[in-house]
């Protein structure tokens, strides 16, 4: 029997009645809520960041609604389900179904950002550049939470710490490892989680799960450490320690390494051929090469800039120090 743990994680948190339920996604959604407004509350109530105290609960709520649900959501439509989407727009509004595209979310929140300080008549890079210190911590809960959903989404390998999942075996082109033993047909539509929990009770399926199943790199995992831990210490320590950075010069440095981070967890991801060739294209080399250009073209724009700083209040007076 195979050494790999089997995924059978339940991708609801909390159950309040059959239609009414808390997912992994929606979990990560409220405690990144949570952990922004508490993060903004607190530069705020000390005279630093970008924001009055009295505009965080303001902010927080519209840039969670208007960026991440419905830039998310949208994002997700565009390029997930545009052809189903394309022919019944009512599909945006069915939330209980799941999927969001975390690049979506992001330009949602970077949009309304800019829009906010237009608004409020003031540097839309002193709002970007608090914002995209956030992001890693929606990335690191992002991916989590769809690891925690059970995404088969890595190439199989033989590492010891890989996964098998057994969501795997209702998804069109399925490719047992050997011939099953048994109609596997008949799994197509029982949850991953149930598949696995039933296996627990039943010595022959789980034998025969083990059997048919491929491990696969925890890709989501690796993406979590990647565009979470080490872009969130990098992007912080850059903010706490180069105190003289001109305005912008953390939004550009925020494209640059997640693109360069994205192309690292590339080579561990499985092919998706059913996907829309949008969605294929975000998940592609070209699209995280393109986000380091941007990321470039950012930081060359902003980087003769640092003579402009006197007349406006500095990155250090405005930022303070991160998340205490």
């Amino acid at each position: 029997m195979s050494a790999h743990p089997l995924h059978d994680v339940s991708p609801v948190v909390v159950r309040f009645s059959e239609t009414l339920f808390l997912r992994w996604t929606g979990a990560a959604y409220l405690a990144g809520f949570l952990l922004v407004f508490v993060a903004l509350w607190r530069q705020a109530a000390r005279g630093q960041g970008p924001f009055e105290k009295r505009e965080v609960p303001e902010f927080v709520l519209y840039a969670g609604l208007f960026g991440v649900m419905l830039g998310g959501r949208l994002g997700y439509m565009l390029l997930h389900q545009w052809e189903d989407f394309s022919q019944d727009l009512s599909l945006f509004f069915q939330f209980r179904q799941g999927g969001a595209s975390m690049l979506g979310a992001l330009l949602g929140v970077l949009v309304f950002g800019v829009y906010f300080a237009r608004k409020r008549q003031r540097s839309w890079l002193q709002v970007t550049d608090a914002l995209v210190v956030f992001a890693p911590l929606g990335f690191f809960l992002g991916h989590a939470a769809l690891f925690a959903e059970g995404a088969p989404l890595g190439e199989v390998t033989s590492v010891p710490w890989a996964w098998m999942f057994p969501s795997e075996v209702g998804m069109p082109g399925f490719h047992p490892v050997a011939a099953p033993a048994f109609d596997i047909a008949t799994l197509a539509s029982v949850p991953g989680h149930e598949v696995a929990l039933l296996a627990r009770s039943n010595e022959a399926l789980l034998a025969e799960l083990y059997r048919i199943l491929p491990a696969r790199h925890p890709v989501l995992l690796y993406q979590a450490a990647l565009e979470g831990v080490v872009l969130g210490g990098i992007l912080l320590a850059v903010r706490r320690w180069w105190r003289t950075r001109p305005e912008g010069m953390l939004s550009g440095l925020f494209f640059v390494l997640l693109g360069g981070l994205r192309l690292i967890s590339l080579p561990f991801q499985a092919p998706q051929p059913n996907l829309s060739f949008a969605a294929q294209f975000e998940q592609s080399a070209l699209a995280s090469v393109l986000l380091m250009a941007l990321g470039a073209a950012f930081l060359l724009s902003v980087s003769g800039s640092r003579g402009r700083e006197g007349a406006r209040p500095s990155a250090a007076k405005l930022e303070g120090h991160a998340v205490e």
